[in-house]
């Protein structure tokens, strides 16, 4: 995968994470984030986010790295 892709999705994934993070629990976000994820991505684009979440060379946001476990990778 191109690091151009990679970086796509971990700065779409970043900033869904940034915008509903405001006034919430850090679990709540955690949740939409993967619901939102899950509903909205197609399952190549969640094996794109796993993928870069393997790199040290891109930065995701704590609450999407803590989203990962509930990304489904199917």
């Amino acid at each position: 995968m191109s690091d151009d892709r990679l970086k796509y999705v971990v700065d779409m994934a970043n900033q869904i994470a940034l915008n509903l993070l405001h006034g919430k629990e850090q679990q709540q976000c955690v949740i939409e984030i993967s619901h939102h994820i899950n509903r909205f991505w197609a399952p190549s684009m969640r094996a794109q986010l796993a993928e870069a979440a393997n790199h040290d060379n891109y930065q995701l946001d704590d609450m999407v790295i803590l989203a990962l476990r509930e990304i489904k990778n199917d």
